[in-house]
């Protein structure tokens, strides 16, 4: 511990025993009362006096020892103190010196280091003029002798010396010799333009003579003499003329071949894909990757020119241009007949297929909509090869310009300025596409109307239910699997085009086919016709056809087994299992009623009715499985692979989830009027009717109930009978959305009709538990597990509930239900209900 700790340490020390010592002075003070006591207070003072004086000369006496010793340590420092300083200006000396020398260093290092440079500087000179020298004896040499490849090469090292060496005044005092004696530059100069001649003419020859090896060698010669541009245009012309001799053979094809033009230009698209890929390894190699950039413009031009040519000829031979002005025209004169008579009658319709012959014969007998079909796929099938070319074309477009990482592929400008791509859109052929899809979904659909068969549903007309193995087990018109067939088909033809703007454009057509021709002229008509057969006495029966005067059955009851071969076929092309007990009971129907409508007749335009109603709730599904899962689940890469330019692939997407949005709105409006129309026209009476004894126990409305009847419910067994009676066929025959719609009718009228009668019974208490049993076996027979409908019995199951209630639980003033009961229930009744349902309880005891 150093002596000012030591001090600050004693000098507390004393300062607290002082402290003490006064403070026990005060208190002998304060206690003082005699003089004895005085007398002894003052030697404890002197004695106290003396020993702080011995202690204070102890404490002097240590003091001094120690700043003694401070001060001697203190010396000793100053003495190392002034050792170490004299050393270190012994050293700062030596550090001076060694300044002074370091730097006389680093100015012989420089001056060494720029000696150096310039001797390797005249060294390289000198070797670059040595180089130079015997490399315009070695050119000399070769030409004497006609050896050009040796020449160009050597005029490629003097080319690759640099610039400054060629015409220096050193090169041109020294390279020069008797038998050269021009300058190194002015021989340069010539030879490489005797050179060009040369590799031009040998290359010309070449090409006439397809000596590929010798063509490719003399290409390779170009750059190494200066001439890339030159090289690339030969080059580019010899390509071209290959690409345009090719297309000259693939024109001699037969032209009325099937297909024969699509393949055409796949050929052509196949001949230039090829010489970019394989053509770029040597330009590449020889002239670089952005060179190719220059040949891929000059190999789109001619591929333009001759891609346009082919499908010209296309227009031309496939009569493109006649058949769909013929159509426009056909269409609006068919337009003009619908305005004025209404919903095409037969006067309509006949001279309709007459103006359609007319056309047909004027367009070289076109009248099959397979030839047509034939000409959509081929078209189609053109446009995808463009769009497989373009997309192929614009990767090594960018792949050649070192283009990595792109968030989106744009199309070049080769592409985007394409004049093969400006004449798809100029010269009407996007628009007489989307005619010829149009034309044929239409005609083909109206074929198939005419072709239009129904399963019999005899077999699903029972009381025990049926387990249907899967969705496509139910009954439906065959028109549902042809239009499935024909939308699948169209957008197959569509989507593969790879043109974003006519796969558009066809999505919003499908809509407005499917809302017109399907929904409206076909489906709600069909349906209209039949209600005016339907009516409340109708009962739900099988079908049993009237004998022909022979004895025989009438074509509705024809063999099922031509209508399952066909059905079965063209869903498995659809991708689904069409089996089932209505699958194997399919009977060719004639969907035209007579006007005289028997009672067999009616009935069997009930099961038409709802075999219809079926196909109806079966659209969405379909339309979900078309656009949904086939195109963005099951092929999630379907649109980006062929529209891979911009977002076009993501909106289309959205698109096509809207369309199949829209479509399943169109259905929805249709399907709930036609089952509401079977609701309130078939089965309305016939419902209340079997609710007729439901909630009665005597006629006077008091439901008073005794040991006696207590178990009777015969009431409620008689309802089970008959609903099963009435309803099972209908939940046989009916898809579940379809059945679940008509159940949630029927649930509201048995709602409406029973809560009227609880209000108008008088209940006691056996009767209010009875009443319990029969509405849950009521409820239990018409929802059975659809939770969902037994949520709208809610109010009435409170209501009954309220009777089951002891008099106890309910508040004597307010006649309500006490408030720790009530709340532990969601009730739908108000309070105002819950009294007055409580006033129907005829034995209560307040």
């Amino acid at each position: 511990m150093s002596s000012n700790s030591s001090s600050s340490w004693d000098t507390d020390v004393l300062e607290g025993q002082l402290f003490k010592k006064l403070t026990k002075y005060s208190l002998y003070l304060q206690k003082l009362s005699t003089a004895s006591q005085v007398k002894k207070l003052s030697q404890i003072i002197e004695r106290d006096h003396e020993e702080q004086l011995r202690s204070l000369d102890q404490f002097i006496q240590e003091s001094q020892t120690k700043h003694n010793r401070a001060v001697r340590s203190l010396e000793l420092q100053r003495t190392d103190l002034t050792t170490t300083l004299s050393k270190y200006h012994t050293s700062l000396t030596a550090i001076s010196n060694s300044n002074v020398t370091a730097t006389a260093i680093h100015d012989d290092i420089v001056t060494v280091e720029r000696e150096d440079l310039l001797i390797k500087k005249t060294f390289q000179f000198v070797q670059s003029v040595s180089i130079l020298k015997n490399n315009i004896s070695v050119i000399h040499s070769a030409l004497e002798a006609r050896d050009h490849q040796l020449a160009a090469k050597s005029i490629h090292e003097i080319r690759s010396l640099p610039k400054e060496i060629v015409g220096s005044e050193f090169a041109k005092k020294v390279v020069p010799t008797s038998d050269i004696p021009e300058e190194p530059a002015v021989l340069i100069e010539k030879w490489c333009s005797d050179l060009t001649d040369i590799f031009k003419a040998d290359f010309l020859e070449a090409a006439k003579a397809q000596d590929i090896p010798q063509l490719t060698l003399i290409f390779k010669m170009f750059p190494l003499i200066g001439q890339n541009s030159l090289g690339l245009d030969l080059y580019s012309k010899y390509v071209c003329g290959i690409i345009a001799e090719e297309s000259r053979k693939i024109m001699t094809m037969e032209a009325k071949k099937r297909g024969v033009f699509a393949q055409a230009l796949l050929h052509l698209f196949k001949i230039v894909s090829t010489i970019i890929n394989d053509h770029s390894k040597v330009i590449s190699a020889c002239y670089g990757d952005n060179f190719m950039i220059h040949v891929m413009e000059k190999v789109q031009k001619e591929a333009d020119l001759q891609a346009g040519l082919i499908l010209d000829t296309f227009n031309e031979t496939r009569k493109v241009d006649r058949i769909t002005r013929a159509i426009s025209s056909l269409n609006l004169s068919h337009q003009e007949f619908v305005n004025e008579y209404g919903l095409e009658p037969d006067t309509v319709r006949a001279r309709t297929h007459k103006m359609n012959d007319q056309v047909s014969e004027r367009d070289g007998g076109l009248s099959d909509i397979s030839d047509i079909t034939d000409v959509l796929s081929e078209f189609s099938q053109m446009l995808q090869n463009w769009s497989m070319y373009s997309r192929f074309f614009s990767v090594r477009w960018y792949e050649f310009l070192n283009v990595t990482n792109l968030e989106m592929v744009t199309p070049p400008p080769p592409i985007a300025d394409s004049q093969y791509f400006s004449k798809l859109q100029k010269d009407a052929f996007y628009a007489n596409f989307e005619i010829l899809v149009t034309h044929c979904l239409e005609k083909s659909f109206k074929q198939s109307l005419s072709l239009e068969e129904l399963p019999s549903i005899n077999d699903l007309v029972i009381f025990k239910r049926v387990e249907h193995t899967d969705i496509f087990s139910y009954p439906v018109s065959s028109i549902l699997d042809d239009l499935s067939l024909l939308i699948r088909k169209n957008l197959i033809l569509t989507l593969n085009t790879g043109q974003t703007q006519i796969f558009s454009r066809f999505l919003d057509q499908i809509a407005k086919f499917y809302q017109n021709e399907y929904l409206v002229r076909y489906m709600q008509t069909e349906l209209k016709n039949l209600q005016s057969r339907l009516n409340s006495s109708l009962v739900l029966k099988k079908y049993v056809p009237k004998a022909g005067p022979d004895g025989s059955l009438s074509s509705r009851a024809a063999s099922p087994s031509a209508m399952e071969t066909y059905a079965t076929n063209k869903l498995s092309q659809f991708g689904f299992n069409f089996r089932g007990a209505a699958a194997n009971a399919l009977t060719n129907f004639q969907s035209n009623l007579q006007a005289v409508v028997s009672d067999e007749d009616a009935v069997l335009s009930l099961h038409h009715y709802l075999i219809y109603v079926n196909t109806l709730y079966m659209n969405p599904k379909i339309a979900h499985r078309l656009f949904i899962t086939e195109i963005l689940e099951e092929n999630p890469r379907l649109l980006h692979d062929n529209f891979p330019f911009g977002t076009d692939a993501d909106i289309l997407a959205k698109k096509v989830a809207s369309c199949e949005a829209l479509l399943a709105k169109q259905t929805n409006k249709l399907q709930k009027w036609s089952i509401k129309f079977l609701f309130e026209n078939v089965l309305a009476n016939k419902i209340r009717t079997i609710l007729s004894n439901i909630l009665i126990n005597s006629n006077d409305n008091h439901y008073i109930s005794g040991a006696d009847d207590y178990d009777d419910l015969s009431t409620v067994h008689e309802f089970i009978s008959k609903w099963n009676t009435h309803m099972v066929p209908y939940e046989n025959i009916l898809t579940k959305d379809a059945f679940l719609e008509l159940l949630s009718l029927i649930v509201n009228c048995i709602i409406e009709k029973l809560e009227q009668r609880i209000w108008a019974l008088q209940v006691n208490e056996l009767g209010a538990t009875k009443l319990d049993r029969e509405l849950s076996l009521l409820i239990a027979t018409v929802c059975q597990q659809n939770y969902a409908l037994r949520e709208k019995f809610a109010k009435l199951t409170q209501l009954v509930l309220i009777l089951g209630f002891d008099d106890d639980d309910f508040d004597v003033d307010g006649g309500d239900l006490k408030e720790e009961i009530s709340n532990d229930i969601n009730w739908v009744i108000s309070p105002q209900e819950r009294v007055k349902a409580r006033s129907l309880k005829i034995d209560r005891r307040h």
